[in-house]
């Protein structure tokens, strides 16, 4: 049961970032000032949350926890946003794939805890499929491609967030709670955004574009925050290391969304359209799945 609930997660997310990618290389420049209007509409969904599931007020000893949420809500969406202004939607969302080695390698350094054969043999898939996804061909050699660098910083942070999810799952806090708490702390940290005055200019500037844009907006964060509630159901429910190895499948459906309806909306999407590129995502993307697979089993 928990993995169709988990499913939905890399379904939405991979519509999620499809209008991620358009907005931010479309209608904005900084990443910040797009992260600020999209945080606002958690207005709008976190009630809906509560009003499904009811929430309850948490104890003040886990209050640190949640913050610690928010502040990873809000603190990786500037790489994030960075790495899609940079490369494929589908390839920069693969990148968070390297995200997955982070955890088995801080448990062997900090605690000691011995990896298995098919642990050690996953993180080896995951590096050579994200390294081989990230090297760029110029006249010279190669180089690495700038949205590589970006999605290793958005990765490490977004690591620990399935972790202290299932730290407030596993002390009584409802999932509704423990994601709406998630949801509400960053709505409030986003207006820190409104201190800088460059960037508070920035955002003011941008009023219009975000009004004209924000069905947009809408149908985004709507999918963000499906993906973000069925996958929060599912680490109730499972362990935290198999519902996030669900979730890289995101970019074969935004691959399979390109290719499905890339023609008829050529300006929404931004991947390569063609034969050899489809073939060479596809054959990476199965291999650094099978990595995610062989580090969580």
């Amino acid at each position: 049961m928990w993995i169709l609930i988990a499913l939905i997660a890399p379904t939405c997310y991979g519509i999620a970032c499809v209008f991620d990618s358009f907005l931010i290389n479309k209608n904005f420049k900084n990443p910040l000032t797009i992260a600020f209007f999209s945080s606002l509409l958690n207005i709008i969904f976190v009630p809906f949350l509560f009003l499904f599931d009811k929430p309850i007020i948490p104890p003040i000893t886990l209050i640190p926890i949640f913050i610690l949420l928010g502040i990873i809500n809000i603190s990786y969406l500037y790489p994030y946003f960075r790495g899609l202004q940079n490369d494929d939607t589908s390839t920069v969302v693969a990148f968070f794939g390297i995200g997955r080695i982070f955890i088995p390698i801080l448990a062997f350094l900090i605690a000691g805890e011995i990896l298995s054969l098919y642990q050690y043999v996953g993180i080896i898939l995951i590096i050579l499929s994200v390294l081989s996804l990230s090297i760029k061909r110029i006249p010279k050699g190669f180089i690495f491609k700038k949205a590589f660098i970006y999605i290793i910083c958005a990765a490490f942070i977004t690591s620990f967030e399935g972790v202290l999810l299932k730290y407030l799952f596993n002390h009584g806090i409802p999932v509704s709670t423990a994601i709406g708490g998630e949801l509400i702390m960053s709505l409030f940290l986003v207006f820190l955004f409104l201190l800088p005055k460059s960037l508070r200019k920035d955002i003011q500037t941008n009023i219009s574009t975000f009004k004209k844009n924000i069905h947009i907006f809408f149908t985004e964060e709507l999918f963000t925050f499906l993906a973000f509630v069925a996958e929060g159901y599912a680490i109730h429910i499972a362990p935290v290391s198999l519902v996030k190895g669900i979730t890289i499948f995101t970019p074969f459906f935004i691959l399979l969304y390109s290719n499905l309806f890339g023609k008829r909306f050529p300006n929404t999407f931004k991947e390569e359209k063609n034969i050899r590129s489809n073939i060479k995502k596809i054959l990476l993307f199965t291999s650094l799945s099978v990595g995610v697979f062989l580090i969580t089993s």
